[in-house]
């Protein structure tokens, strides 16, 4: 990563030096955009912390993207507690209640971590441990989810999954609402999901295989996605209002996280080797684009306006002079939902500051929410 994009090193925040830093955007010139960004993205990470990621976005630069500082939300401070109970793929901002509710990736013992963050402090509010369904059979836990004013719904990815009705003053599991539904196939896996905007409806997508609960699919080639009444989730019912179904690589591409842009007329899809964009009233494929050779798509969030998208991306890098030869890295990178097509620079928030920070060189990132100024 070119750290010339960045106004301090992340050895500034690791050695406790935060940075407060009050940015202007400079005014668009004739070779910039008519638009740009700014704000703190939360990228969920595998080793127990949330990176807090301050960005400026010009789409009209060949780098649009400038990391302006860096820092961590830490979950818990003994790294091998964290890296075994607290790895995250879900982050989950409340706007109006300024927090974010944050789940966990595998199960801890018994149960699966959850729990919120104060956005105005980085307090963190709760941590607890959500019980673990005696159906599971393929353990990865959470990754998607949605909410409505008063739950949070995380999506449990594994065999057999289920959308969680948890409350979110008490953080406490309300209801476990089961996938078994005669419109969802049994074979399938990597369940994910997410609150469309005006509340009333949520949607769920689902990777299908050969056999149940596994991965690869072998000559499975479908995607299934379902918009499910959210009154209905709530109160425990899967309601089907609409479904569609989008062909794939069967060896490489597998459903991940998504959003709905802001007016909800599209629904945006991570699919690992690609990204999809769907018509989520008609149920129609608008456009999809493949990732480049290496790169695996995560999450895909709209920025302001919903003409461009930010993709989260785990990237191998070769890393010189080092025992391990090629890394993990977690890289965002601009989208433009009009073209379907990346747009400049892709940029590392993960690599530099596991450097400094002295953690593993490996990093792994999954979801993303954001504030924008």
């Amino acid at each position: 990563m070119d750290t010339s994009n960045r106004s301090r090193s992340c050895s500034d925040f690791s050695a406790g030096r935060g940075i407060v830093l009050g940015v202007c955007l400079a005014a668009a010139t004739a070779t910039a955009s008519a638009q740009t960004y700014e704000g703190t993205l939360y990228v969920a990470g595998m080793g127990g912390h949330i990176a807090k990621v301050h960005v400026k976005i010009d789409p009209g630069r060949a780098d649009p993207i400038t990391i302006v500082d860096l820092d961590r939300i830490v979950l818990n401070n003994d790294p091998a507690i964290a890296k075994k109970a607290y790895p995250l793929h879900d982050v989950r901002i409340d706007h109006a209640k300024k927090v974010m509710y944050w789940s966990a990736y595998v199960p801890d013992g018994d149960g699966v971590r959850a729990g919120k963050v104060d956005l105005l402090s980085d307090k963190l509010l709760s941590d607890v441990k959500l019980p673990k369904d005696a159906k599971l059979t393929m353990p990865p836990m959470y990754c998607g989810s949605g909410q409505t004013q008063d739950k949070y719904l995380p999506v449990v990815m594994g065999y057999q999954g289920s959308i969680d009705v948890v409350d979110k003053a008490t953080m406490k599991l309300e209801r476990r609402v089961s996938l078994d539904h005669p419109k969802i196939p049994k074979n399938y896996l990597w369940a994910h999901g997410v609150s469309a905007p005006n509340g009333k409806e949520f949607a769920l997508w689902v990777s299908l295989s050969d056999k149940a609960g596994t991965f690869p699919r072998g000559s499975e080639t479908r995607q299934h996605v379902y918009i499910l009444d959210t009154a209905a989730l709530v109160a425990g019912e899967i309601k089907v209002l609409r479904d569609m179904t989008l062909r794939s690589d069967p060896k490489a591409s597998a459903f991940f996280r998504g959003y709905y842009t802001s007016d909800g007329k599209q629904l945006l899809i991570s699919g690992r080797d690609r990204q999809w964009v769907v018509d989520p009233q008609a149920m129609k494929l608008l456009g999809e684009s493949a990732n480049p050779p290496g790169v695996e798509n995560h999450d895909i969030q709209p920025l302001p306006g919903n003409r461009y998208a930010l993709l989260t991306q785990r990237v191998g890098i070769a890393v010189p002079q080092a025992k391990e030869t090629k890394i993990m890295d977690g890289q965002i990178e601009l989208y433009d939902l009009a073209k379907r097509t990346r747009v400049g620079k892709a940029v590392s928030v993960c690599n530099d500051c596991h450097k400094s920070a002295n953690i593993a060189p490996t990093s792994i990132l999954c979801g993303i929410d954001s504030v924008w100024k």
